[in-house]
């Protein structure tokens, strides 16, 4: 509809951000006739578009104004000064629209630890149910569950009814993905299991978000909304930039109760009423930035940019963490198929007519393949003979309970505290102020990337309005590698990695030079020690697109923005549903998550749960 009939009514429910969580949000909570509900999204609507549906295509996607915010940090101290680029999905779907389709998942730990910081109903028990609810999975053939070690998976453990399709590849299994697993083995890591037992650990190639009918791109706005658009209750504006939530204060109760939503669209300034509630799905860096421009936030940053004060909480936009991607790159050997291959725009022009054709070939395939490995499995390529007076010295004991929880968790052998994802070409981190430039370099020959990507990182930053302006990016400093152990965990494990590529079946795609050793990509050194591994960390630690925690479901007084209704304290109707909400990170790609996240808040709103 258009801005004029969307004002022109009222709306039980309004959400604000059309992406992974608000999508799958909107479709739950319209399934009771009863309601109304209305999605404002700042993006566009992209179904049926190629670029997000031919899952190759993802890189291509990043720093498009169609389909990326495109945000960027601020120079980070600990990275020699550089700015990020941080991608960032602006259309239906959002992120779930541009990410690498890769469906990871959190240990047991990870949420149980939530439980722990004071979020009663957030366990790995009580999200179980979640999980298996928003997908369905497809099984591979047995020929390619057998070749590339999919049998670790247990299809009783998986959902068969969800709208999300996940799956694994059948088409074009490249090199990475066959000999991944049986190196990790041969390293000695243990033999995976289904991650939904509550652990993943050792190396395999993931399940994707991919549909395995139509072998396109499976994500909420083609899996949550486009089978419901139709529904008389649910509402969707797209190419509407919300300003603020407006609010009238309770006289008895002094909370605050949002009355209705103010966006930019076409121009023009226009207004919606709630009737409801307001819940904000607009992700880690925007959900804060609405909260603020809201007037929920620090009073002295709000009367800095002259915005009513409704609920002072200084820790809305504190606690951000990110996982980082510490890449190394090697020189691959002659005749091994690398992404470099489509530098050409012959063989780039194939490779799509393949696809477009046949629904066959590297556009068809995402990346899989992924090791998930304990602080003391990389021991053997260290120095540290007592891995507990290490951590120790590095991380004395602290009063801060995050901290502790997340101490105890690296400390232990049955959690990973790195993930592993290989990629067939090479990176130039000198490029990553813009994330299309990490892996668009233009050195001759033909490279694969190791990246080692911290699980649960001990840094925290954050993101703030830098102007009473929803049209302004907030300030983001993700702060990382400020604490010392997210330095040190990652230059272990790029001692470690360099052990990847002499072990078969992966060694035997690499050159060698005269000495037999593997040559590294140029821009990097080999490192021998823990201190050159240290330099590395420092000059190439990138993204890995996994912000978190910046509205976080935690007590009040212990820096929280949400409780464990997710509802915003000081306020009796609004709530915060994304990954913003997470209190501590979780292993492994996040989508996952954020999809039960959404249905379960769905649940919490019907009064299910």
């Amino acid at each position: 509809m258009s801005p004029e009939e969307f004002v022109a009514r009222s709306f039980d429910y309004i959400i604000i951000g059309g992406g992974t969580a608000g999508l799958t949000l909107a479709a739950r909570l319209s399934e009771d006739d009863n309601v109304t509900v209305a999605v404002l999204e700042a993006g566009g609507d992209r179904l049926n578009d190629p670029m997000v549906n031919t899952p190759g295509l993802a890189i291509q996607l990043m720093d498009k104004p169609d389909y990326d915010w495109s945000f960027q940090t601020v120079p980070q101290k600990q990275t020699r000064n550089r700015i990020h680029g941080w991608t960032r999905g602006k259309c239906l779907g959002g992120s779930s629209a541009v990410n690498f389709m890769m469906l990871s998942h959190c240990s047991k730990q990870d949420l149980d630890n939530w439980v722990e910081l004071g979020n009663k109903g957030w366990s790995w028990d009580d999200m179980v149910p979640y999980f298996r609810k928003f997908e369905t999975y497809n099984s591979p053939s047995e020929a390619t569950g057998k070749k590339f070690n999919h049998t670790y998976i247990d299809p009783l453990l998986r959902g068969t009814e969800g709208p999300i399709q996940i799956s694994f590849s059948e088409s074009d299994i490249n090199w990475v993905q066959e000999t991944w697993p049986e190196t990790c083995k041969n390293l000695g890591l243990p033999e995976p299991k289904d991650p939904r037992v509550g652990s993943a650990v050792g190396g395999f190639n993931q399940l994707t978000t991919v549909d395995p009918k139509t072998v396109t791109r499976s994500y909420s706005a083609s899996a949550f909304y486009a089978p419901n658009k139709d529904r008389k209750n649910l509402s969707v504006l797209t190419d509407a930039l919300v300003s603020k939530i407006n609010f009238s204060k309770n006289s008895s109760t002094l909370e605050a109760a949002a009355t209705g939503v103010d966006f930019i669209a076409k121009e023009k300034n226009c207004t919606v009423k709630a009737n409801k509630e307001v819940i904000i799905c607009a992700g880690v860096i925007q959900s804060p930035q609405i909260l603020e421009l809201s007037g929920i936030g620090s009073k002295e940053l709000l009367q800095k940019y002259n915005i009513d004060v409704v609920v002072d909480n200084p820790a809305v936009g504190e606690n951000l963490q990110d996982h980082t991607a510490t890449p190394f790159g090697w020189e691959t050997a002659d005749g091994v198929r690398t992404q470099e291959l489509l530098h050409n725009p012959e063989i780039a022009k194939q490779v799509m007519e393949a696809y477009a054709a046949f629904k066959a070939g590297p556009m068809a395939n995402s990346l899989t393949a992924t090791s998930f490995i304990p602080y003391h499995a990389m021991m053997p390529s260290s120095s540290i003979s007592d891995v507990n007076a290490h951590i120790n010295a590095i991380c004395p004991s602290t009063t801060d309970t995050r901290h502790s929880i997340l101490k105890r968790q690296l400390l232990d052998p049955k959690e990973a505290a790195i993930q592993l994802v290989p990629v067939p070409t090479g990176s130039d981190t000198s490029k990553a102020d813009r994330c299309s430039g990490t892996y668009a370099h233009e050195w001759p020959g033909s490279y694969c990337t190791i990246a080692v990507c911290t699980t649960r990182p001990f840094s925290r930053g954050s993101i703030h309005i830098k102007s009473a302006s929803s049209t302004e990016h907030p300030t983001i400093d993700p702060a990382y590698l400020t604490h010392p152990l997210d330095v040190d965990v990652a230059a272990q494990a790029i001692l470690y990695v360099q052990e990847f590529v002499k072990t078969e079946p992966f060694a035997s795609n690499f050159k060698s030079d005269a000495n037999g050793n593997r040559i590294a990509q140029p821009s990097m050194l080999v490192p021998k020690t823990l201190e050159e591994a240290k330099e590395h960390v420092r000059n190439h630690t990138v993204t890995e697109y996994h912000p978190i925690g910046t509205c976080a479901m935690l007590p009040k007084d212990n820096g929280g923005v949400v409780g464990p209704d997710l509802k915003v304290y000081g306020t009796s109707n609004v709530r915060v549903c994304d990954a913003s909400i997470f209190p501590l990170h979780v292993q492994g790609n996040i989508q996952s998550l954020v999809y039960a996240v959404a249905e379960r808040t769905a649940d919490l709103i019907k009064g299910k749960t």
